[in-house]
Order: C-alpha cells, then structure tokens, then sequence
C-alpha cells in the first residue's frame, strides 16, 4: 500500500482492510519519501496497531509508482496474490474473500476487478462520479465472469492498479513492468500490456466491492499528463514497441498518434517548429486515419502554428 500525503486518508484505508472477513493476509504500507513528516505520522500509527499482519516501510527516495511497485511486489514474496491499494481508497468488508474464491474458481484468471463505488475528497458517495466512471471504463454492461486483460484496457482503461487482486505467478510470467520505465506514470498502463503481452484474462464481479476517492491530490490530476514530457515519453515507450492485432492495434495506433501530436505541441511550445513537423509526420504515420493529426499538420504547413 503506497501512502500519500494524508495520513487520515491513510487510517480509513488501513482500517477497510484490517477489517476484512479474509484475515489471513500480510499488508506492507510503504511511504514514498512525503513531505512534510507524513512518513513518521503514518509509521507511529501503523506500530501502534499492534498488527503482526502490517509494516510499515519508509522509502530512502520517491522512486515513483514504478520504485513502489517493484519494491511491493518484491515483498509479496511467495504469497498466491498481489494487491496495490492506494492509501485514499477503501475495501468493503468482504472484498478479499470474495477475490480470493473467485481466483480459486478460475484458476486460468490472471486477476480480479470489481466494481468500485466513487468518493469525494471528503469521503462522501458521488453517484454521478460512480456511474461515470462504470460508463467511461466499459463496465455498464460486463456481466461477472471472465475478459480479455488487453481489449478491455486499450479500449477503455477498464482494469484499475488499486484493489486489483492479481494472482502473483501471472505477475511473474509477464516479467510485471517493462525494465526500462520508471517515474510514476504509466506504470498502470504498462502491468496491464505486460499481461497483454501472454494473452492473459481477468475475472470480473459487477458488485461494488470498493472504493475510489477522487480528489485534487490524485497524479492524474497533478502531473498534466499529455503536457508532461516524461509521461508522453514513456507512453510512447511502452507502445511503441508493441504490436497488435484487431481493435486493440488500432487502438494502440491512435493513441501513439495523439501522443505524438502532444509532442508537437510540446515543440511549439518551446519554439522549435521543425521538431513539431517531425513529430506530427509520426502521428499521421502511426494513424493515417486521424483527421486531428492531418488537421495539425496542414495548419503547421500553413501557417507555421497550429490553431
């Protein structure tokens, strides 16, 4: 469990799980070097759990979610299963037991995703967030029972990184995250292509077993992703030396193109429009097909800006 600066966030997410009907589980929460003595905060309180079931560890550096997740998924050790869960998001009280039979059943299943219900920073439900994001990721109308890893998640992003249960040798076998990337994103996006990777599929319950905190603080909100050279950068790292087969490369092919064209803009940014031509005669190349691509690069050509 990564930590982030609120330990009260913190204690409600340790609690959900310290309160689970499965009781046979070790649990490392893991400080990723925060400002501001959140670290101490949060040690004092786990230590004072008494809890031989959970650790505390304080990382030396911010190595990101990718120094995080190496370092706990190296902890897991021998253990059948893998769970991350961020340390503002909260389990239902059932929610380990019910992965743990539904892995046991499937033995052919590489993890287990369940709905989520959404909250707002102040921990209240947000039915409008909730239904948005079941719409926006694909899960309206999944039935409980098996998916593809890789359709899913090139089509909508529908498998999270938090709360996810996965079972620890499909980790292994996928190699888990590509060796080369750090920094903190997309190392979501990059377990899930890994496992793409072995044709792997989940298992899927539509019940609400968990839930997600939406707030200002979260890294999809701080790190402006598409403006942010590293993100974009290591995006295209990770597809760009994959290849598909169906909608999941068409897919993969549109979103190296848009990625591209933020690189573009990124150089005009700077000035260096012969940087962004290069970039956007990528784009055009990746996904022919996209007219915003083509549309760029004729205003560049034009104008020497785009609009």
């Amino acid at each position: 469990m990564p930590t982030y600066n609120r330990p009260d966030l913190v204690r409600e997410t340790v609690e959900s799980l310290r309160a689970q009907s499965l009781r046979d589980f070790r649990a490392v929460v893991s400080d990723n070097a925060s400002p501001g003595g959140a670290g101490d905060a949060v040690r004092a309180y786990v230590e004072g759990l008494g809890d031989p079931r959970i650790r505390f560890v304080q990382q030396a550096v911010n190595g990101g979610e990718y120094g995080q997740g190496r370092y706990l998924f190296g902890a897991a050790g021998n253990a059948d299963y893998f769970c991350i869960l961020h340390d503002d998001d909260l389990l239902s009280p059932h929610y380990l037991a019910r992965a743990v039979a539904a892995l046991d059943a499937a033995p052919d299943a590489a993890l287990f995703v369940a709905n989520p219900w959404l909250m707002t920073a102040d921990g209240r439900p947000a039915p409008d967030m909730t239904a948005a994001y079941h719409r926006d990721h694909g899960r309206t109308r999944r039935k409980v029972g098996p998916f593809p890893i890789l359709h899913t998640h090139m089509r909508s992003g529908f498998t999270p990184i938090s709360g996810t249960v996965f079972r620890t040798e499909a980790l292994r076998r996928s190699g888990f995250v590509d060796a080369d990337c750090h920094g903190n994103f997309p190392f979501e996006m990059n377990i899930f292509t890994r496992l793409g990777d072995i044709g792997a599929t989940g298992w899927f319950d539509p019940d609400p077993l968990l839930g997600f905190r939406y707030h200002a603080g979260q890294l999809r909100n701080t790190l402006g992703l598409m403006a942010n050279p590293q993100v974009v950068g290591m995006m295209l790292r990770i597809l760009e030396r994959r290849h598909y087969v169906g909608a999941p490369e068409r897919r993969r092919r549109a979103i190296v193109s848009r990625l591209h064209r933020a690189q573009a803009q990124m150089r005009l940014d700077e000035g260096n429009a012969e940087a962004a031509r290069a970039a956007l005669a990528q784009a055009c190349a990746a996904n022919p097909l996209s007219p915003r691509a083509w549309a760029m690069r004729a205003r560049l050509s034009l104008t020497g800006a785009p609009a």
